[in-house]
Formats: structure tokens, sequence, C-alpha cells
């Protein structure tokens, strides 16, 4: 559980600074050093008071984890125990005590507590679905499978190999677009052609695709080029750059064949 043990982390380290410096964290001595007065007093003052806000700052971030904790995990003992144990920390200074040493020994145990619950895993809500839009019989099935990598691939976080499979599906749907209008298949005698080269073959066939259509298509094909080739610095793309490349592949998908 990285992200409460990294605020119990937090907390005792500011524990340690206070500590050190023999200031008291009962809470009504740190709403005291909050006070714009207590600011100005003095440089000691004011330094004084940066250590007891960045302890307040911390309890309040720990505070919270631990409440959403309970929430999520409802009805474990560990989450009761955690609460519990909580309670006993916000009573400690709410009775005006600076009891560093139980409070530290009570973030161990918090740490320990959390280590024995049963997180559920979150869902994340912003994935896709994709669905494959009405294309020829003989490249729907190729087409539907490579749409369903692309799902779990930007699903996965893998933004990189969503991006690339993109490009693949947009050469299955314009080397069709290619045979369809001249009875040629393309792959035959150039295989390795590009999504640049494969753009210009149709036009020079006088095979009409839309001019918006062809600026997202040469979009999608540079960002694959970044995405696949070895450059100085490697391109990956982001969860919304990969979103809208997949966006508009499946719109070139569905104007290609209305």
């Amino acid at each position: 559980m990285p992200d409460i043990n990294t605020k119990i982390k937090r907390l005792d380290d500011a524990i340690g600074e206070i500590s050190k410096k023999g200031l008291d964290v009962s809470i009504s001595n740190t709403t005291k050093k909050d006070s714009k007065a207590s600011n100005i007093y003095s440089f000691k003052e004011k330094k004084n008071s940066y250590y007891l806000n960045s302890f307040e700052g911390c309890f309040n971030e720990l505070k919270k984890e631990i409440a959403n904790i309970a929430s999520e995990c409802k009805g474990q003992d560990a989450a009761l125990e955690l609460l519990i144990l909580w309670k006993d920390i916000e009573k400690s200074r709410s009775e005006n005590r600076s009891d560093f040493k139980r409070i530290k020994d009570s973030l161990s145990r918090i740490s320990e507590i959390s280590s024995r619950l049963s997180i559920p895993k979150k869902i994340d809500v912003n994935g896709i679905s994709l669905k494959a839009p009405l294309l020829p019989a003989e490249i729907k099935s190729d087409v539907a499978a490579d749409l369903s990598e692309i799902e779990k691939c930007f699903n996965a976080g893998v933004y990189r190999s969503a991006t690339i499979l993109c490009g693949r599906v947009l050469e299955t749907c314009l080397h069709r677009k290619y045979y369809e209008a001249t009875g040629q298949d393309i792959l035959e005698k150039n295989p390795g052609i590009g999504l640049g080269n494969l753009i210009a073959k149709l036009k020079e066939k006088n095979i009409d695709i839309d001019p918006a259509l062809t600026q997202q298509i040469h979009l999608i094909n540079n960002v694959r080029i970044f995405s696949v080739h070895k450059k100085q610095e490697a391109f990956v793309p982001s969860k919304n750059q990969a979103h809208a490349i997949i966006l508009y592949t499946v719109d070139v998908l569905n104007k290609m064949w209305k």
C-alpha cells in the first residue's frame, strides 16, 4: 500500500523535525502558531510555524487517507482497528499531549494494520470499448481482432502499442479500398508499402477519399511513425494522445464505408 505508507513516512519525518526543536503539536498550540501575529513576531517564530504547519498538513493527509481506506474496506476487522487507533492519536492531541513516542509507535501500528487490509480493485472508469463498424466481410474479422487488441492495450495503459495498431487497422482498410477500386492487390507488388505511399497510390487511381479523411490518416500515420521507428528519444503517447488517435481511427473506418 504505497499511498498510505508514503503519508506515514511524511508525518514521521515531520514529527522528527518538531521533536528535535521541542515544539508542541497539541491542537491549541498549532492553532496559535498559525496566527498572523505569531508569524511576524520573529524569524524563530516563523520557522517554528513552518514546521508546525508541515506537521498539520501531513497529519490531515494521513487522516483523510485512513478515512478513505476504512470506507473502501468497510466490514474488515483491520479497517476497524485502523479507525480506533487513529481516534486514539487524535485524542492524544486534543488533550494537549506532545507524546511523540506514542504517535510514532501508532504510525508503525497503522502501517502493520494496513498491510492486512484487502483493498478492492478500482475499475478504470475511463477505459474504452470499441466496436467494429460496417466493413467489407473480407476484412471485418481482422479489423475486429485488431480493435479488440487496441482496446486491451489502451485499458492496460499500453498506449504506444495501441497507437501502432491503429496504423495497422488503417493499412488493412486502405488496401481493401484500393483492391475494390482497381481489382489489384497492391500487397503482391509492394508488400512493404506504407500508409503515406498507399494514400498517394489511391490518389493516382483517382479513388475518391475525403480530403478531411486524408488529413486524419496522415496525422495517425505521423504519430505511428514516431512510435515505431527508433529515434534519439523514444516517443511514448500519453493517454489522451492515444485516445484521440483511436477515436480518429474509428471515425476513418466509419466514413470509409458509409
